[in-house]
C-alpha cells in the first residue's frame, strides 16, 4: 500500500457496510431460531442449549467488539488515510499508537474464532442428524453462513486491514 493508497478507507467501509452490518441481522435471526429449538427439542438435544449458550456469548462479545471497532479504531484508521492523502499531519491517537486497539482486536478475534471452533464442534460442522428435528436445518445453515462470513470479516482485518493501518502509520510518523 502507498501512503496515498485510499484502500484503507475502502476497506473499512466494506467491513463495516458487509460483514458488521450482517453480524447485527444475522445474530437476533440466529438466536431466536436457536432459542426455539433449544426450547421445543432441547430435551431430546441437550447439546441445543449449549450451542444457544456459546452463540449467545460470541453475539454479545461481538456487538461490544463492533461498537470498539466503529468507534475508536476505524475512526483513527480514517484519519491516517486521510492524513497520507493530503500530506496533514497525522492527529494524534487516543491510544498512543494504532498497534495497541489493533492487538485488541486481534485477541478478540481470537476467542471469537474458539467460539466459532466450539459451535463447529457442537454442531458437528453445522451436520443435520439424521433423526429429523424441525427447524435444525435451517439453524444450522444460518450458522454457517454467519461462520463463513465471521472468519472472512476476520481474516480482511487481522491480515489486510490490520497490517495496513499499522505500515501506514509507521510511515506518516
Amino acid at each position: 500500500m502507498t501512503p496515498s493508497d485510499p484502500r484503507l478507507d475502502d476497506l473499512v467501509e466494506h467491513i463495516v457496510a458487509r460483514h458488521h452490518a450482517y453480524v447485527r441481522r444475522a445474530i437476533p435471526d440466529i438466536t431466536v431460531r436457536l432459542r426455539g429449538l433449544a426450547l421445543s427439542s432441547g430435551r431430546e438435544h441437550p447439546q441445543l442449549s449449549l450451542v444457544l449458550q456459546t452463540f449467545k456469548d460470541l453475539a454479545a462479545t461481538l456487538l461490544v467488539h463492533l461498537e470498539k471497532e466503529e468507534h475508536i479504531l476505524f475512526p483513527y484508521v480514517r484519519e491516517l488515510a486521510r492524513a497520507a492523502d493530503t500530506g496533514l499531519p497525522l492527529p494524534p491517537g487516543p491510544f498512543g499508537t494504532v498497534a495497541n486497539p489493533v492487538r485488541m482486536m486481534e485477541d478478540e478475534h481470537q476467542a471469537a474464532m474458539h467460539d466459532l471452533a466450539r459451535l463447529q464442534a457442537l454442531t458437528h460442522h453445522y451436520a443435520i442428524p439424521t433423526a429429523p428435528v424441525p427447524g435444525l436445518a435451517e439453524a444450522w445453515a444460518a450458522l454457517r453462513e454467519f461462520d463463513v462470513d465471521l472468519r472472512e470479516h476476520i481474516r480482511l482485518e487481522d491480515q489486510e486491514l490490520f497490517p495496513g493501518a499499522l505500515d501506514l502509520e509507521v510511515r506518516l510518523t
